[in-house]
C-alpha cells in the first residue's frame, strides 16, 4: 500500500520512498532509488507503485507485469535496470 503525503510518498511493501524537495517547483519530487530526473506528484505516484510490482517479482504473464511496463513506458524506466537497482539496495539493506 502506498502513503502518500504534502512530502513522501513511502509503501508498505518496500523501503523505497519518493521525497518532495522543499522550496522548488514541480518537477520536485526524487525517488530513494533513482536520483534523476525529478518526477511530477503524479509520475512520482506511478513510480512507487511500480517499486511495489517490481519488489513483487511478477512473471510477464501476470497483469501486474504489463502494469509495470505501461508505468515504465510512460516514465521512461527500463523494468530491468529498476529490477537490478531495487534488487541491490534489498540487498544493502540485508533484506536478501
Amino acid at each position: 500500500m502506498i502513503y502518500p503525503s504534502a512530502s513522501s510518498i513511502t509503501s508498505s511493501v518496500t523501503g523505497e520512498c519518493a521525497e518532495r524537495l522543499p522550496r522548488r517547483p514541480e518537477p520536485a519530487w526524487r525517488l530513494s532509488w533513482r536520483r534523476a530526473p525529478l518526477l511530477t506528484r503524479e509520475q512520482a505516484l506511478l513510480a512507487m507503485e511500480l517499486t511495489e510490482i517490481l519488489r513483487t517479482a511478477p512473471i510477464p504473464a501476470d497483469p501486474a507485469w504489463q502494469r509495470a511496463r505501461d508505468i515504465g513506458g510512460e516514465l521512461g524506466i527500463d523494468l530491468d535496470d529498476a529490477s537490478d537497482t531495487l534488487r541491490a539496495r534489498r540487498r544493502e539493506r540485508g533484506e536478501l
